[in-house]
């Protein structure tokens, strides 16, 4: 974790040397294995500059003009020599003058983009045990996607999901999947297994150039709400002739990149994962979505930052007092298919807080 405001090497590269281990889960055997750590020596700093090994090289937000120098040089990283310059033009989301954190991001590369075969059945998988808000608790989940065109595909490519596995269709779920395209709109699907599905909604993001986009979903104990970068694009309270109006949330582990029920998972890069049990308004969200989190913030039970470099195991980067730490574990149908700590160029639009 990083918490130096200017030109700090948040991560290193590394090489992944992680020993393979059959796990099980939801019915069917996966293998978790350390991938290998993706990334060249100098990387990508999104939002103006970012540090790595021996140089740094720094991008501002595609939305966001202006080139920038001396504020977002970035300094030689650990045992380089050389400093970085700052740069232009980036990730989406990002902000001038600022260094990136993120470090590494999570790849969930060996599954299918689009319509194509999931098979890999690549995800993390995270037992967040009385964390996890069930029933009909207040919550938020929020992370970073980077988003190419082919993602947004209907019923195919589940950012994240936890409830039971055969749902009773009674609102016993929560997660969020896509729709199809509107044009070259994207569109989301934040679903509870009936009740509150919200299916088709649009997005606001042009699909056509590959981005980070930031992703949220809550709940407030009448409505799900979904938002795209920060902005409200879907609220769906109980229809007036459902008995039923409130959630059910059912007990599960957490799976992130993938519905297993129905065979769906994310095919891209996911970055700065965040678990809360209270519902997190639209301030909230705007304000905290591009920096990273002290680890301390009231009311969030589970904060994954990826920024390992191998291995299988995800680490909880919560630190309040009495918290019981929540690592996940990678898995995927072989050996070869399971994520990987990779350093994407250009980064998630994380920065330093």
């Amino acid at each position: 974790m990083c918490s130096v405001l200017l030109a700090c090497a948040c991560s290193s590269d590394g090489t992944n040397t992680g020993a393979a281990g059959a796990t099980s889960s939801a019915g069917s055997t996966s293998a978790g294995v350390g991938g290998a750590a993706a990334g060249a020596a100098t990387s990508a700093g999104s939002g103006g500059g970012g540090t790595s090994g021996a140089s740094a090289a720094g991008a501002s937000s595609a939305g966001t003009a202006g080139a920038q120098a001396g504020t977002s040089s970035g300094g030689a990283g650990a045992g380089g020599t050389t400093a970085g310059a700052g740069g232009s033009a980036g990730s989406s989301g990002g902000s001038a003058g600022a260094m990136d954190c993120a470090g590494h991001a999570l790849s969930l590369g060996a599954n299918g983009t689009a319509a194509a075969s999931d098979a890999a059945k690549a995800r993390a998988v995270i037992d967040l045990m009385s964390d996890l808000p069930l029933g009909n608790t207040s919550r938020t989940v929020e992370l970073w996607a980077y988003m190419k065109d082919s993602d947004w595909t209907g019923n195919t490519n589940t950012l994240f999901f936890y409830g039971p596995p055969n749902s009773a269709r009674n609102a016993d779920g929560f997660g969020l999947d896509f729709g199809n395209k509107m044009g070259q709109i994207g569109t989301i699907d934040p679903f509870t297994n009936a009740i509150f599905d919200n299916d088709g909604q649009p997005s606001g993001v042009t699909t056509t150039a590959s981005q980070w986009v930031h992703f949220a979903m809550t709940w407030n104990g009448t409505a799900v709400m979904a938002y795209v970068n920060g902005a409200l694009k879907s609220t769906k309270v109980a229809p007036s002739n459902s008995a039923q109006k409130v959630l059910m949330t059912g007990s599960s582990p957490f799976t992130l990149g993938g519905y297993p029920s129905e065979n769906a998972y994310f095919a891209g890069y996911i970055d700065e994962l965040r678990v809360w049990n209270v519902t997190r308004s639209e301030s909230d969200l705007v304000q905290a979505m591009h920096h990273t989190l002290l680890g301390t913030e009231a009311g969030l039970v589970g904060y994954w930052k990826f920024n390992e470099t191998s291995g299988t195991s995800i680490a909880d980067a919560v630190t309040s007092a009495g918290h019981t730490a929540h690592s996940g574990t990678l898995m995927a149908a072989s050996a070869g298919q399971v994520p990987t700590f990779v350093k994407p160029d250009p980064p998630a639009p994380v920065t330093c807080p």
